[in-house]
């Protein structure tokens, strides 16, 4: 298992010939540039498709809490909480609006 630890970390791992394969196969492909846009293209695109699930999720979270009787005040600092590290308050009234 560590060594499967490091051939994750890019660290050099000798324990057998599976092992040395796939790091061979893994410098080849971090090497290739072309290989390397496409993995960077699709790393961005995952991104981005996890912020906007966890904006739909935010408004649903708004809703909810409305229901429940939440003021606008305590929505906010709620999000504030838990989510001030990844959108600024700016952009947590704006989920508000269009929830």
């Amino acid at each position: 298992m560590l060594g499967l630890v490091d051939l994750i970390n890019d660290r050099p791992v000798h324990l057998n010939k599976y092992f040395d394969w796939a790091q061979k196969k893994i410098k080849e492909l971090n090497d290739d540039s072309k290989w390397r846009d496409k993995i960077m293209d699709y790393e961005t695109r995952l991104l981005e498709g996890k912020e906007e699930a966890t904006i739909a999720g935010l408004k649903k979270l708004i809703a909810a809490l409305r229901d429940f009787g939440e003021t606008n005040q305590q929505i906010l600092h709620r999000l504030e909480i838990d989510y001030g590290d990844q959108f600024t308050k700016k952009e947590l009234e704006n989920f508000m609006k269009q929830a």
